[in-house]
C-alpha cells in the first residue's frame, strides 16, 4: 500500500543550467549526482542502452529529481498547463509579493502576476506560475488570513 510521496521528477535538457536554477535561484541542495547506464536486463525506463545523469535535490522538506538523458537525447514537449500529462510543483511562500519580486530580479520568467486563486472562510490563497529553464511550470502559493 502507498504510504507517502518520495520525490517529484523532471527531465531537463541541460543539467548545469537547471542546477543553477534549482540551487542558486530556488535554494535547493544537491544530495547526489550520478550517471547511470541502463542495460536491457536492468532498466526502469525500458529505453535500450539509456545513459542518464540523475541529480537528487532536497528542497523545503521534499525531494526533486532532475534527469538529463545523455543518450538517447529527448525532444522538448509542449508544456502548456492545459495539455494532458502536464505537471508542476507548488512551493509555499510566506510573502507572495516579496518572493515574486525577488525571483523576477533573478530573471525568473512568470506566466502572470500573482492572483487570488481561492478562498476559504478566513483564508486567502494567492498563486502564480513561473517557468524553469526548460519551460517546466512551477508555482508559488501563499495561504494567508483575510
Amino acid at each position: 500500500m502507498i504510504t507517502g510521496i518520495h520525490h517529484f521528477s523532471f527531465t531537463v535538457s541541460n543539467m548545469p543550467r537547471s542546477l543553477v536554477f534549482y540551487t542558486d535561484i530556488l535554494g535547493a541542495d544537491i544530495l547526489s549526482d550520478v550517471i547511470i547506464h541502463e542495460s536491457a536486463e536492468h532498466s526502469v525506463t525500458r529505453i535500450p542502452d539509456a545513459k542518464l545523469r540523475i541529480v537528487q535535490l532536497s528542497a523545503y522538506g521534499g525531494f526533486i529529481e532532475l534527469i538529463q538523458y545523455l543518450s538517447p537525447i529527448g525532444k522538448p514537449l509542449n508544456t502548456r498547463t492545459c495539455d494532458t500529462g502536464n505537471a508542476h510543483i507548488a512551493f509555499v511562500v510566506d510573502d507572495m509579493e516579496k518572493s515574486y519580486r525577488e525571483l523576477q530580479r533573478k530573471g525568473v520568467r512568470f506566466k502572470s502576476e500573482p492572483v487570488v486563486t481561492g478562498f476559504e472562510p478566513g483564508t486567502i490563497v494567492k498563486s502564480v506560475y513561473f517557468l524553469d529553464p526548460d519551460g517546466i511550470t512551477l508555482e508559488l502559493v501563499e495561504i494567508g488570513n483575510e
